[in-house]
């Protein structure tokens, strides 16, 4: 028979992440719950009391005689394995007080929610307001700071056992990621990498976006990024941010005649010839997204090109 092993269990550090954090939880989780002894506590809507010298059994009663012999318990009993329970719990969490674990929670989930809080990783609605600081990081790909967005959203999801109200009332059902959340999701992604990336997407992945979600077309979004990504590594979709103002406000010097290189100052002809320069080294990352898009397509600008 096939034995199935957790990795071994790792301490909390001083600085935690929601994915380190949920990895964590769900290993120790996996652990103890292989103790039959364990299993009970583990259950969501399993609760007890505090700890105090007034509730020592904390609320816990003898099993009847009807529960089998084998599986039936005392309250001292179960006492006694809910503790060991919870000190195996504090015995990886050093950082965290270990009464507040061990005597002071009433439920596996307060457990989990005293650890986030320590980190500052507790479910609030105010929560919600730090995806305003996620950003793509130097050593960051693509699809890392997709897997950010996503880790984000799901750990942000309402449970039946958050507390939190929505519209004054508490959900019925744990909240699950639907499709429209999943196209947020990307949505978020490509203004993230560039806040021209939605358009070029739209433009590029129109015929297959009129019968499947964004967030279905993502594959393909992600498999580009990483394309370009691999043959310019020196880009930053970031730093263009104040390209297409640029070039937009260039070709309302067109329309109006002017032509930077023949009768602007030197420094507007400097400014032009930067932009020609930059949009050099983005047009074939552009053209990746939308091959129609070329400079070709845009005769103004391409009589600009040829007059610089």
């Amino acid at each position: 028979m096939t034995s199935h092993r957790a990795p071994k269990q790792w301490s909390l550090s001083s600085n935690e992440t929601i994915t380190s954090i949920d990895a964590w939880e769900n290993n120790l989780k996996y652990i103890l719950s292989l103790d039959p002894n364990f299993a009970d506590f583990l259950t969501d809507g399993s609760s007890w009391g505090k700890k105090t010298n007034a509730t020592p059994l904390r609320g816990f009663s003898n099993d009847p005689e009807s529960v089998p012999a084998a599986r039936r318990r005392t309250a001292a009993q179960k006492v006694t394995h809910l503790e060991m329970m919870l000190g195996q719990i504090a015995n990886y969490a050093p950082i965290i007080s270990r009464s507040s674990i061990v005597k002071n929670s009433t439920s596996i989930s307060g457990v989990w929610q005293t650890i986030r809080q320590h980190y500052g990783l507790q479910l609030t609605g105010s929560r919600f307001l730090d995806l305003a600081n996620i950003s793509l990081k130097p050593e960051q790909r693509p699809e890392d700071l997709f897997q950010s967005l996503m880790a984000f959203i799901e750990d942000n999801l309402l449970t039946t056992s958050s507390g939190i109200t929505h519209h004054g009332e508490i959900p019925d059902t744990d909240e699950e990621l639907s499709p429209s959340l999943e196209n947020f999701v990307v949505l978020t992604l490509l203004c993230l990498l560039h806040p021209s990336l939605p358009w070029l997407v739209k433009q590029r992945y129109g015929t297959e976006l009129c019968s499947r979600t964004l967030a279905s077309v993502k594959p393909e979004i992600s498999q580009a990024l990483e394309s370009r990504v691999d043959s310019t590594p020196v880009m930053n979709p970031r730093s263009y941010a104040l390209l297409p103002r640029l070039i937009i406000a260039h070709l309302f010097l067109l329309d109006a005649g002017y032509y930077p290189s023949l009768e602007l100052s030197s420094p507007v002809l400097f400014a032009s010839r930067l932009v020609v320069l930059i949009f050099g080294h983005i047009s074939s990352a552009i053209a990746s997204f939308c091959p129609s898009l070329t400079v070709s397509s845009c005769p103004r600008f391409a009589k600009w090109l040829a007059l610089n």
